[in-house]
């Protein structure tokens, strides 16, 4: 690779311009990743702070990050925008793409000295990659914290609401975003959650519809909770 062409590939756009990129990146992975937190949780089931179910869900969190790789160009939006584009443009207009100076049909500026030559288009290499990597990292760490609080804090809401019930058998879905699965407490007071695994097919109810009967309506939850009002 020349000194010409090395010079645009490792140009480096504006610190503002990275700021904001990587910013808009590291949100729009951090509201992912956070919400597969909380729906990995519910999944894996269980109540309460627990080191294990913690280290299971990060894990199934962290291999829901791969449909985020597909933003790894983004990661190199500002060279695309500050330094490849207004090369090219330049190019096309007969001037320098470094510094813009018209060189008049010169291979050589005489301005700064480089070559004249059009550079080549932006191409995805380890640059961007890297640069995802470290963004999916801090929005994984960041999106697993906020997933536990607010697991733990509907969990919390929960003992109160069921406290407030006496000891009466209560049964009501988990916040946004795991509302599929429910949280329980027996007459006894032993919580429970469950998803899910913890439904299973009522052969003796199958709805008339066939399209509903395809797409698995007719289920019915295996722990006999008769009796437990929902919220």
């Amino acid at each position: 690779m020349s000194s010409e062409r090395a010079s645009i590939d490792d140009a480096r756009a504006p610190a503002s311009v990275h700021a904001l990129v990587f910013s808009a990146l590291f949100l729009i992975a951090f509201a992912f990743l956070g919400a597969s937190y909380c729906v990995a949780r519910a999944l894996i089931g269980g109540m309460g702070p627990s080191i294990l179910m913690m280290v299971q869900t990060l894990m199934a969190t962290a291999a829901t990050s791969v449909f985020l790789w597909w933003l790894a160009p983004l990661a190199d939006l500002g060279e695309i925008l500050c330094v490849h584009l207004p090369a090219l443009r330049r190019a096309r207009l007969g001037h320098c793409p470094h510094c813009g100076y018209a060189h008049e049909s010169s291979t050589i500026c005489s301005e700064c000295g480089r070559d004249t030559a059009a550079p080549a288009p932006w191409e995805l290499a380890a640059r961007p990659l890297k640069r995802m990597a470290w963004i999916l990292i801090a929005a994984l760490l960041a999106g697993a914290v906020v997933g536990e609080v607010w697991s733990l804090h509907d969990e919390a809401n929960f003992r109160v609401e069921a406290a407030a019930d006496g000891t009466r058998p209560l049964r009501r879905s988990r916040a946004f975003p795991a509302s599929f699965a429910t949280m329980t407490v027996d007459a006894q007071r032993n919580y429970s959650s469950q998803a899910w695994s913890a439904y299973e097919r009522d052969p003796r109810w199958q709805p008339t519809d066939p399209a509903r009967r395809e797409r698995g309506w007719g289920w019915k939850q295996k722990a006999d909770d008769a009796g437990a009002p929902t919220k």
